[in-house]
């Protein structure tokens, strides 16, 4: 019988090593196993021609301008109205979407990219599916000073503060994002990951006021990353979790809608501390294997309130 492939989930596996509340961040840059190069290619091909056509599909005419004619049986746009907004060839745009090897410069992308109405998240994602570096107009900010990153997250006393490696798997948290989401109080493989806890989680699903803006918002940003991780175990075996552990996420998943790292409003109903509002600025760590920062700041004076008397109750039994 062969043996089972280890995975970062399994005991004794090296995997990200996980940070807790006071501790100095540790190994940002592990690496993860990834599949053999042929088969690496072929993933991305794959993805680069579901995710174009899973655009295409849900852009109507109407929103680009084409008329929509008597005749139509596509739910979106047809490749050659694609290819005639971009301004490319319609036997060129065709291979593109079919994943075949052909060239493909930077002006080309830029030009589906408009036709198809991407974000600016979705330009990146489609780039680095086709393998062609993106403009640096779209490329994410970088921030380097590492080493610092647990200090600012127990220094951010406004709110709850925490980093995520690029699958949403807790790396680091201060103690107030530990009071509201209460990172142990879920069991499993999965228990560490932000968006598996928040379709397989009732007590977490419970907490979100705005469910279902929140899960396609999770969603969104998780695609987001998957582009630059395809091969990557650990990334797949979350997705393939995921959609095991919940229908509403494979739907939302096989969208394939990218979010940016905007500023978010978020609206908790916390079981002990009330009705909570915060606008969380999010952004990349740069050289850090992709991990993520969100800093959540009250957005009302009663939120304020409440987690400035909630600072003293951890600061007494500390």
């Amino acid at each position: 019988m062969a043996k089972r492939r280890r995975t970062p989930h399994d005991q004794g596996a090296r995997g990200p090593q996980l940070l807790r509340h006071g501790r100095a961040a540790t190994s940002f840059d592990a690496q993860p196993a990834r599949w053999n190069e042929p088969d690496l290619a072929a993933r991305h091909r794959a993805e680069l021609k579901a995710f174009l056509r899973a655009r295409r599909n849900a852009l109507t005419p109407e929103d680009a301008g084409v008329p929509r004619g008597k005749r139509r049986l596509t739910p979106g746009l047809r490749r050659e109205e694609v290819a005639a907004l971009a301004g490319v060839g319609v036997t060129w745009y065709t291979w593109l979407e079919q994943g075949r090897d052909i060239n493909v410069s930077t002006d080309t992308l830029d030009r589906v990219s408009r036709a198809l109405r991407l974000s600016a998240s979705d330009q990146i994602y489609l780039f680095t599916l086709a393998g062609v570096p993106p403009p640096r107009l779209l490329r994410h900010p970088e921030v380097k000073n590492l080493s610092a990153l647990q200090q600012v997250l127990d220094g951010f006393t406004a709110g709850p503060a925490v980093m995520f490696d690029p699958t949403f798997e807790v790396l680091a948290y201060n103690a107030l994002w530990d009071l509201i989401y209460t990172l142990d109080a879920h069991k499993g493989p999965f228990a560490r990951n932000h968006v598996y806890r928040l379709f397989a989680d009732p007590a977490r699903r419970r907490l979100y006021v705005e469910y279902d803006l929140v899960a396609r918002n999770m969603v969104g940003l998780l695609r987001a990353h998957y582009a630059e991780h395809l091969g990557d175990h650990r990334f797949e075996e979350l997705v393939k979790a995921l959609q095991d552990v919940s229908a509403e996420f494979a739907r939302l998943w096989e969208q394939r809608r990218t979010q940016p790292l905007d500023a978010f409003i978020l609206r908790l109903g916390h079981d002990t501390l009330g009705q909570l509002t915060f606008e969380v600025s999010r952004f990349r760590v740069e050289g850090s294997a992709g991990a993520l920062v969100f800093l959540g700041t009250p957005a009302d004076r009663e939120t304020a309130e409440v987690l400035a008397d909630a600072r003293r109750k951890v600061r007494g039994a500390s």
